[in-house]
């Protein structure tokens, strides 16, 4: 009689337990998209606990059918979306997608330069640059320009505004002008980097010194020629996000590996020498993790 009222408590004890887990799941999932096309590209995809969906850039045009589905999925609404900057292996999706009327795209987070600027100091990019900037010109009502240090609090999640365009900054231009974006959640604290390089990195590392250490970081500027050595020691990340293609991770530009002018196989080697957990690379596909 003992024994079968000890295993009727058991069965009630773990239902409920089972119960209190799902009702109080703090986690946030992160979506990694692949590139659809030849070209890299960048995009990412967070839903929090009660299923609000954020973004982070999106990927070129060509990869929009991927990140429309993924909202499609999830209720069709983009609770926010942040765009680190102006180029098009970046926002190129979010053009496509902001043409949809059937989405709805609640608030979208970017920090520009004037078409000025760009014209003066990215002018490999203008035509790309000055398309975006009309776009974003037809969507005033749903614009934030957030500063640094900001705290945007999306649910369960909490996401501060490190770094916004670099007007001061002319070499590397466009790629230093990016969004920098540190999200926390459960005590994590995940770093968006957008294409951030050398001298925004330095900006950013006397600014907050070990207040950049971080559990997960995306690669910036999917994983060559963006952020240095020394930040990434800082940053100190025990996940690592590479937005990048196979043909970028191998630094293949004449169809064998090591025949290109990138710098992924350097970046690769600093990360092997911080003794990073995981590496989760676009190239190998959609991946979801939770946090």
């Amino acid at each position: 009689m003992k024994k079968t009222l000890t295993v009727i408590i058991l069965i009630i004890i773990s239902f409920f337990a089972v119960i209190y887990i799902r009702t109080n799941d703090n986690h946030i999932y992160i979506t990694q998209f692949e590139p659809t096309t030849t070209r890299q590209m960048m995009g990412y995809g967070i839903k929090t606990k009660s299923g609000k969906i954020v973004l982070i850039d999106g990927g070129t045009e060509g990869d929009a059918n991927e990140v429309e589905q993924y909202i499609i999925e999830n209720g069709g609404k983009v609770d926010a979306w942040f765009l680190t900057h102006a180029h098009s292996d970046h926002m190129g999706a979010f053009e496509v997608i902001s043409k949809n009327e059937n989405i709805n795209i609640e608030t979208v987070y970017v920090s520009l330069n004037d078409r000025e600027w760009y014209i003066q100091n990215d002018s490999t990019r203008q035509e790309e640059i000055m398309e975006f900037l009309d776009i974003i010109e037809t969507k005033k009502d749903k614009i934030i320009e957030p500063q640094v240090g900001e705290k945007i609090k999306i649910d369960n999640l909490t996401a501060t505004i490190l770094g916004i365009k670099n007007p001061e900054i002319t070499t590397n231009a466009g790629n230093n002008s990016s969004m920098v974006i540190q999200m926390q959640v459960n005590n994590k604290k995940i770093l968006f980097l957008g294409d951030t390089g050398e001298e925004s990195c330095n900006k950013l590392i006397e600014k907050y010194g070990k207040k950049l250490k971080s559990d997960i970081v995306q690669m910036a500027h999917h994983g060559q020629g963006g952020a240095t050595e020394e930040f990434y020691k800082i940053v100190s990340p025990k996940i690592c996000l590479w937005p990048t293609p196979q043909w970028l991770w191998d630094n293949n530009a004449y169809g064998e590996e090591d025949s290109g002018p990138w710098a992924t196989k350097e970046t690769r080697k600093w990360i092997e020498n911080l003794n990073v957990t995981y590496n989760y690379v676009a190239k190998d596909g959609i991946t979801e993790i939770e946090v």
